[in-house]
């Protein structure tokens, strides 16, 4: 038998395993950013580092000295990206919820199936269950759900960037971390396409995993690099403040426009058309998108969008308080208020008022029928 060792490609991976070990350790003792992020970005770096440290064990044949429970990392990448989707909500400030467990029933399920194996149990019909024949339904029921989640990655982030007050540079660092991800799941996909097309040999292991790694490493590194993203304080966040230290409005003149700003949005009802900007908001008062922006942030302590989705909140409200509309339907209502889509309209409801607009409905309702029986 040939004994365990170590070759120059391998030593690398060693040195790249212990790296992300190392950088997990970084991340969840950074102070700068969100720490929440952060942590939960390290997580992410200590379960790659040490799949790279079991990759290392499996090439060399020091697998032979680990127990077979080790296995369970091969299927580590299920995780990833129910991590990555996780990381991002932290940073959009999303309360986590008991049903995100849920992103993680493929590798529950997983891990059930695989359990007997790992642990060395005896089983009939062992053949049936891990042989041939099903190895191939495994593998791309495996990948599916990994690129499955690389494409929902950038949905949700194109979903929240819709109805989110984030600056755009931290949506666009989540679209880097979102693409690091990608190239993840494609590489391992190409690993498996590979193994199962060509005469694979170890050189197309180790091509495949250095990929696979510098996607993942790449995202844990700019993590690591950009806390005033992670934050929030952005670079132009920060250029803010100055900007408008700079401006040459005095808090009279910001009193006086700031009335007329809220007697224009009461009268003329902007907020109705679905496809508002700042810019066409401010030309329509007479005022510059700078100074505009100006007066709410400073007065109102509100960005543009927050500004907006409380007048059709407000809006929303009063069509769902009135009887006559106790049968339309919400979305409905929802348009006629100037949103969009249901999940700005559903977030931006939730965030303004406490709870979702069908239980707002309800509560209404609930309140008009005991008036009628006090009544």
């Amino acid at each position: 038998m040939q004994q365990p060792s170590l070759d120059h490609w391998t030593f690398i991976f060693l040195i790249a395993g212990a790296q992300g070990l190392f950088l997990a350790t970084i991340l969840f003792f950074q102070k700068k950013g969100n720490a929440r992020a952060n942590r939960l970005l390290g997580v992410i770096m200590l379960l790659f580092g040490n799949s790279l440290l079991y990759y290392v064990a499996f090439w060399t044949g020091y697998i032979r000295v680990l127990p077979s429970a080790f296995q369970v990392i091969f299927m580590l990448p299920l995780v990833f990206g129910p991590l990555f989707l996780l990381y991002f909500k932290i940073l959009y400030r999303e309360k986590l919820l008991a049903h995100d467990v849920g992103h993680f029933l493929p590798f529950s399920l997983f891990f059930v199936y695989s359990f007997p194996r790992y642990v060395g149990w005896e089983l009939p019909n062992v053949e049936l269950l891990y042989g041939q024949e099903t190895y191939l339904l495994r593998t791309i029921l495996f990948n599916l759900v990994t690129l499955a989640y690389a494409l929902y990655l950038f949905f949700y982030l194109k979903k929240q960037h819709t109805m989110s007050s984030l600056p755009s540079v931290q949506y666009r660092w989540m679209q880097k971390a979102a693409i690091c991800y990608t190239g993840f799941a494609v590489s391992l996909a190409m690993y498996y396409v590979l193994y199962l097309t060509i005469d694979f040999d170890i050189t197309h292991d180790y091509a495949v995993s250095f990929f696979m790694a510098g996607f993942i490493y790449l995202a844990g590194y700019l993590g690591y690099r950009q806390p005033e993203i992670l934050s929030g304080q952005t670079t132009e966040a920060k250029k803010a403040a100055p900007k408008y230290a700079k401006s040459t409005l005095t808090p009279a003149e910001a009193t006086f426009h700031l009335k007329n700003v809220t007697h224009y949005m009461e009268e003329k009802r902007p907020f109705l058309d679905c496809e508002l900007k700042m810019e066409d908001l401010a030309q329509q008062l007479n005022l510059s998108k700078h100074t505009f922006s100006q007066i709410i942030n400073d007065n109102l302590q509100q960005n543009f969008a927050d500004f907006i989705n409380h007048y059709r909140i407000e809006e929303a409200q009063r069509l769902l308080d009135e009887p006559a509309n106790q049968h339309e339907k919400v979305m409905s209502i929802a348009y006629d208020a100037g949103f969009r889509n249901k999940a700005s309209f559903y977030n931006a409801f939730k965030k303004h008022v406490g709870v979702s607009p069908t239980q707002y409905r309800n509560r209404v309702l609930s309140a008009r029928e005991q008036n009628k029986r006090i009544a």
